[in-house]
Formats: structure tokens, C-alpha cells, sequence
């Protein structure tokens, strides 16, 4: 099936389809206003060093910080891993059409319409501009839950041909694949699904039948990018991280590796095989501009502080 041309297409709809994936209202948050209760798209905006996050979500954090000090520098690994999948994706594997599930903010990951085109590429770099370093045209859609995400993206992604943005819940595949924005991917050539730091935020058998249900739909020669976090460095972190996010509401489900595997079922492993997010290739070149400034990347943590795996797995 051939996508629609993103240059003549007057718009496209967004699939209301949502659900809340992380919880309702409870605890101290007893609010149905989402502007008074943490979300986690604002929370890693925070952590990223973003602006897209509210008071509610600054004070949580600390919390978070208070009994999980690597934090920061776990989300930190987890966004600066997806250049490097994205790259992998299209340069090695030669894909070219992507959907991000659970794309997050724009102040620290798509780029802001208010600045020239050539001074505005963020880093972690947006997968549309690390795609394009090796395709002509690619195509990504854009996915999440969060109606804030839906906003900022609807304005940031306006000026950029080949991407959509779809407001939906990652855990209906059948509805996210047949909806209006994913008209603009052809479904005749291979597709790669970004699922990082996704999974975590889902109970066992929504992150199975998710996974099952990509594995069997998207076309031969796709991929799926995974990152999980984990139980099994600091557990006793970990299940801090679990209660507090409980105590706001929130479902938060780190697993084990030997768990991790079980959902990437039987697609083959891309080397190296699943590893801690920061050591999974960490010496994957990027384009030029994509990756971190000299200084920046003298200030990257230390692979072990992933406190998550990633893994590429492909279709066999």
C-alpha cells in the first residue's frame, strides 16, 4: 500500500483512541486536572533538562532523586541511545519509515519552528533528521498518550515533510496502524518501531500482547528498537522508583533481562545483542551535527548507570 504524498495532504486527523497508560488520579494527586498530577512525558522533560514540565512535576522529580540520585543520568542514556538506534536503523538495516511510540516533549526532542531549520537540530537529534542523513524521504509518525505531547508536536512538526503525529495508545497496534497518520508510511517496505522506555510503563500482559501484536503486523524485514529499564542492577532503587510512582498512581513495571527477552519473542537479536542502554554500541558513528558537542560528551554518564537495556531485534 502506497503512503500519501505528506507535501499534498491537506491534514490528517489524530486517532483519539487514548486511554490512560499510566494510571488515574490517586494519592496526594487526587485530581483529574493532568496539569496537578506528575505525567511521566513531563517528568523526563525535567530530567532532560527540559521547560515542557509544571511544578507538580519539578517536586516529584526531587522525590525521585531523593531515593534514585542516577536518575537523571538514566534518562539521560536512554535519549541519548535513540540517535544511535535511529542511525543503525537506516544506515545498516536500510530502513527508512519509522513510528516512535511514545515520542515524549518537544523542549528537549523536536526541534522548535521558531529557529532557522539549519540552527534547531536538538540533541538527542529528532529521529526525522538523523533518518534523513541516510534516506532522501523518510517517513515517521510520531506517537503518545499525552494530549500536552499532542500539542507541542502538532506545532513542532508542521514545517516537516514525511511526519505525523498521532495522540493514541501504543498498546492498540491494530488501531495505530490503520489510522489516518500512518497512511503516510508504505506498508509494502519495512517499518522500525522505536519503543524505548515504553514497555516499563505497561503490566505484563499489555507490554506481551503490544509486542506480539507489532511482531505480527508490521512487514517483512522490520524492526523493532527496545529499552527497558531493569530490576536487575539495584534493586533495591528500583523498587523505591516503583512505590513512588504507585504513591502518584502510576504503573511502573522495571523487569529482569530474563523478562526482557521473553517480550522480544522470537525476532532475531540484532548485534550486539541485548546490553545496558549506554554500552549498546556506544561507539556508533552519527552525522554530522547529530551527535553531542565535545563538551557534552565529556559530561555523558557512564555506561553503567543505564540501569536499562536496549536490544534491536528484526524480523526473520
Amino acid at each position: 500500500m502506497p503512503p500519501h504524498d505528506p507535501d499534498h495532504e491537506a491534514g490528517s486527523p489524530h486517532l483519539r483512541l487514548c486511554r490512560p497508560l499510566h494510571g488515574g488520579p490517586a494519592g496526594p494527586y487526587g485530581s483529574d486536572d493532568w496539569t496537578q498530577r506528575p505525567a511521566v512525558a513531563r517528568v523526563t522533560d525535567y530530567l532532560m533538562g527540559g521547560t515542557d514540565n509544571y511544578e507538580v512535576d519539578r517536586e516529584f522529580t526531587q522525590r525521585l532523586l531523593a531515593v534514585a540520585p542516577p536518575l537523571r543520568a538514566t534518562v539521560q542514556i536512554s535519549g541519548e541511545f535513540r540517535p544511535r538506534a535511529v542511525a543503525v536503523l537506516a544506515q545498516e538495516l536500510r530502513i527508512g519509515q519509522f513510528i516512535e511510540l511514545g515520542c515524549g516533549l518537544s523542549s528537549y526532542g523536536l526541534p522548535s519552528t521558531r529557529q532557522p531549520r539549519e540552527s534547531r537540530l536538538p540533541w538527542p537529534a529528532h529521529t526525522y533528521d538523523v533518518a534523513r542523513a541516510f534516506h532522501d524521504k523518510p517517513r515517521v509518525v510520531y506517537v503518545d498518550n499525552d494530549p500536552r505531547v499532542a500539542g507541542h508536536a502538532n506545532v513542532s512538526l508542521a514545517e516537516e515533510p514525511g511526519t505525523r503525529h498521532l495522540h493514541a495508545d501504543a498498546r492498540d497496534v491494530t488501531a495505530l496502524l490503520a489510522s489516518d497518520a500512518c497512511r503516510v508510511l508504505d506498508f509494502d517496505q519495512p517499518v522500525a518501531v522505536l519503543a524505548h522506555d515504553l514497555l516499563p510503563w505497561m503490566d505484563d500482559a499489555d507490554a506481551a500482547e503490544m509486542m506480539h501484536a507489532l511482531r505480527g503486523q508490521l512487514p517483512v524485514g522490520s524492526a523493532i528498537s527496545v529499552t527497558h529499564a531493569t530490576t536487575d542492577v539495584a534493586p533495591g532503587m528500583m523498587a523505591a522508583l516503583v512505590g513512588h510512582y504507585a504513591d502518584a498512581g502510576i504503573l511502573y513495571r522495571p523487569r529482569t533481562l530474563q523478562q526482557i527477552q521473553s517480550l522480544l519473542g522470537s525476532w532475531t537479536v540484532l548485534s550486539p545483542g541485548a546490553l545496558p542502554t549506554g554500552l549498546w554500541r556506544r561507539d556508533q558513528k552519527l552525522p554530522p551535527g547529530m551527535g553531542p558537542s565535545a563538551e557534552k560528551s565529556h559530561r555523558l554518564p557512564p555506561g553503567d548507570y543505564s540501569h536499562a537495556y536496549a536490544a534491536i531485534i528484526t524480523a526473520p
